[in-house]
């Protein structure tokens, strides 16, 4: 040992040679008995050079690595627990208490022990902290003596046991996990047998450290390995505890599932998981999707049944019976296109007409329609910011959001309350679940009505969804709401409670724009008979065959096609079309394109494309460009004829 470390070694000299002095063989009882412990004699060779061949033979030929793997791991654990249990056992023993003290007791007791005698060299730092470092040679290593009587040359270091000994017997000394690892080996050709011992974390460290220090050495100090032992045990260590943290999570959804089924109810909306959100999304997506076919269908049927019953009814005498029969199936047909449209909203077919508005003056607009949709026993309140940001949006949707929202508050508030309509600019964030940011305008609607749970306020927004009583709602009318405002690029969150009342909170992106004039986009009034020819494609028979005798009792003359091309064909044989109405989805090709090609040849000619839901008006030519109108199904005979006065001003 290094010359100071002198007079602690000759102490624990002293304190081993008692403790081995108390020997007793008694082959007769088969024991080793030393200060009270049994000990046992095993032969050096059956736990190094025979152990590692017994495992190749296990293994078998083309494994040897492995088995060698395997050899070393069993044999390092194995002595690494052997050195701490014998380490604490001695120490208590022998009244150790000082960790300097218990690691001088160590090279003393190996030596005593048969495991090797200890050359501690002066570079060791043995301090009980994470810089602790020992550099030891075992001239007389069993494992080294082993292989070279068993005339073996391995390519690898062979004192697995010597380093897993000593590293646990340092590891019990001092507290701290400790990890050896030998560098040179006599079995091996080498000088000596040495070790460098360290901290599991910087054991390669410290080897590359003492490798860098010696450099006439560090070619031969390249077949070293750092036992993994104390990797195998954190792996084990963790296994454990997800073991037990398993065993944990049932015990606790076991008691869950005894708990009452209110609260398991609670429990499992709390843990809702993405997936169940995402097939929701999915599944109205669908809903949407089917919402808006139909829709688009029920279009045309209905467009065909009212505008039969206005046309029967022209001809009829307010006071015949017949009159009122074809009044009550327009009437029907009126409230079929109602629900047609809210489908169209609730799925973001709708056709809309954006323009640049300030909410403030919409509320107000729509103020004395709100008083009389409300009861009596409701106060209105409106709280409007001023000034206020404008935005884009359809101002017949964005008024059609207030009077559902009124209408959901006014059946929350039986015994009467308070409805409050506010207005406010705002710079969005994250708000009530609705991932947002920048400047909006956010428009709110709060009654102190019943309010609604979890379950309820979660399902809010799905179409046919109603906690009203049957027959007294459609289920659509959120579900309208929550479709214009996506279409209209808006976000829409509630928050709500029992008793509490609900909140609905709005918010659309914040436009530079101008507001749109008063009256923008509304024809002039013109009381005139039309005059001209009028080119009509429409691929169902039925609404070709009405819209025609709609148009020649305005006084046009008609030719009609079933198709693109046919209608190309008519326009090419010389007829002199003043305006062409088209259906937007035609077979062959789309009506926005075919009014591009009869453009092309006749620019003055103008243009109404027809459709039932949004994404067809998607296609038709650009909105603002002049002579081209867009008219949505179902449609009246007077709102043709305002279309047909607006395509031709």
């Amino acid at each position: 040992m290094p010359p100071e470390f002198a007079p602690l070694f000759e102490r624990a000299e002293e304190v081993v040679a008692r403790f081995f002095a108390e020997r007793r063989d008694l082959p007769e009882k088969g024991t080793i008995e030393i200060f009270g412990e049994r000990y046992l004699l095993v032969r050096a060779a059956s736990l190094s050079v025979e152990f590692f061949k017994l495992c190749e033979e296990l293994f078998g030929k083309g494994r040897e690595a492995e088995a060698a793997d395997f050899a070393r791991n069993i044999l390092f654990d194995l002595a690494h627990a052997i050195g701490k249990a014998d380490a604490q056992r001695f120490h208590a023993k022998m009244g150790l208490k000082d960790p300097i003290a218990r690691l001088s007791a160590g090279p003393v007791h190996f030596a005593y022990t048969g495991w090797a005698f200890v050359d501690i060299l002066p570079e060791s730092r043995p301090i009980a902290d994470a810089d602790f470092c020992t550099v030891y040679d075992h001239p007389y290593s069993f494992e080294s003596d082993a292989w070279i009587r068993a005339k073996e040359s391995p390519a690898f270091p062979v004192c697995i046991m010597n380093a897993g000994y000593s590293s646990g017997w340092c590891e019990e000394s001092f507290g701290l996990e400790l990890v050896a690892a030998e560098v040179l080996c006599r079995a091996k050709g080498d000088d000596c047998c040495r070790f460098v011992m360290a901290q599991p974390a910087r054991i390669e460290e410290m080897v590359q450290r003492y490798i860098q220090s010696t450099p006439k050495l560090a070619p031969r100090m390249q077949a070293y390995q750092i036992p993994d032992f104390f990797a195998r045990k954190r792996l084990e260590e963790e296994l454990r505890r997800s073991r037990s943290d398993l065993e944990k999570r049932v015990e606790e959804r076991t008691a869950e599932l005894r708990a009452a089924n209110e609260l398991l109810q609670r429990e499992m909306k709390e843990r809702l998981s993405v997936e169940q959100k995402l097939r929701q999304s999915q599944k109205l997506e669908a809903i949407g999707r089917l919402a808006g076919g139909i829709a688009h269908d029920f279009n045309n049927l209905l467009l065909v049944i009212g505008g039969y019953a206005d046309l029967v009814r022209e001809r009829l005498a307010s006071d015949d019976p017949l009159w009122a029969y074809f009044s009550e199936i327009k009437r029907a047909s009126d409230r079929a296109a109602s629900l047609t449209q809210q489908l169209l909203a609730f799925s973001r077919q709708q056709v809309l007409a954006p323009q640049v508005l300030d909410l403030n003056d919409v509320v107000a607009g729509v103020g004395g329609m709100l008083r009389r949709l409300i009861s009596e026993n409701v106060d209105l309140v409106s709280i409007a910011e001023r000034p206020l940001g404008r935005v884009r949006a359809d101002r017949t949707q964005i008024e059609q959001i207030l009077v559902n929202l009124a209408a959901n508050a006014r059946d929350a508030m039986r015994d009467g309350g308070r409805l409050v309509i506010e207005t406010a600019n705002v710079d969005a964030g994250p708000l009530d679940g609705a991932a947002v940011s920048g400047p909006h305008v956010q428009l709110s609607v709060s009654d102190s009505g019943v309010g609604m749970d979890a379950e309820t306020l979660s399902h809010v927004f799905e179409p046919f969804y109603t906690t009203k009583e049957r027959g007294k709602g459609t289920g659509l009318g959120l579900a309208t709401v929550h479709g214009i405002v996506q279409q209209s690029g808006g976000t829409i969150t509630a928050t709500s409670a029992p008793g509490k009342g609900t909140t609905f909170r709005i918010l659309f992106p914040r436009v530079e724009d101008p507001l749109a004039a008063a009256g923008a986009g509304e024809p002039a009034a013109n009381g005139a008979k039309a005059r001209g020819t009028v080119l009509l494609v429409e691929d169902e028979a039925s609404v070709r065959l009405l819209v025609r005798r709609q148009l020649e009792r305005s006084g046009f003359h008609v030719i009609d096609a079933p198709d693109p091309a046919k209608a190309l064909e008519l326009a090419e044989s010389g007829a002199e079309v003043r305006l062409l109405i088209t259906d937007v989805v035609m077979p062959g090709m789309p009506g926005p394109e075919l009014a591009r090609r009869l453009r092309s040849l006749r620019p003055d000619l103008r243009v109404i494309l027809m459709s039932g839901y949004a994404d067809e008006a998607a296609g038709k030519p650009g909105g603002s460009e002049p002579g081209i109108v867009f008219l949505q199904k179902p449609y009246t005979l007077g709102e043709l004829e305002v279309k047909v006065r607006e395509a031709l001003a």
